[in-house]
């Protein structure tokens, strides 16, 4: 099983690159990548997210620039691993997911199946479980295109399982969700 961060989006929700702002005095996508680091993630990121990564110990960069959208970044990072191995994407701007949550998931995964992620509230999270059958499908995603659209294949085996930690889920796409993530993380001393 290989971990991979997606890194390289562009932020448009958010008006800014949430990857690099500080989140708790760390820029975000430092703080999620060393949360991981224990995983020995490859990161693909783009230039200015790979300046705030360089220097970290058990991490793999991919550096590319802004892409269309999560397929073209999963394609880098599908293209750069082995095809005999099954994947661990998770998305970088989730504050509060950790190796330990996602230990815990891939524990619960299923060997016979495709693609596999958490619920949390009926809400789908990170990390997507691709198996090489999956990620077959990859190269024929358009970049512009959700990756989630190869959960609706036939020919996979889709396993969706019920979490409860919502640090599978919390992302940080708007001011908003920022900014309760910043309260939450102060709350929690985290």
């Amino acid at each position: 099983m290989q971990t991979i961060v997606l890194a390289a989006g562009s932020s448009l929700r958010m008006g800014r690159d949430k990857l690099i702002a500080p989140f708790e005095g760390v820029p975000l996508a430092r703080r999620v990548v060393l949360s991981l680091a224990g995983l020995r993630p490859i990161v693909v990121a783009a230039p200015p997210v790979a300046e705030v990564l360089a220097g970290l110990s058990g991490v793999r960069l991919i550096l590319t620039q802004p892409t269309a959208g999560p397929s073209a970044t999963l394609a880098l990072a599908n293209a750069a691993v082995c095809p005999d191995l099954s994947l661990a994407v998770v998305a970088c701007d989730l504050p509060f997911l950790d190796a330990a949550l996602v230990r815990t998931f891939l524990e619960s995964v299923p060997a016979e199946a495709d693609l596999a992620f958490p619920v949390v509230a009926g809400t789908p999270g990170h990390p997507v479980v691709w198996s090489p059958k999956a990620r077959a499908r990859i190269p024929a995603l358009r970049a512009d295109e959700a990756p989630a659209r190869v959960r609706r294949d036939p020919a996979l085996r889709v396993v969706e399982l019920a979490e409860t930690d919502d640090g599978y889920v919390f992302d940080v796409d708007t001011p908003a969700a920022w900014a309760d993530a910043q309260a939450r993380a102060a709350r929690a001393g985290r």
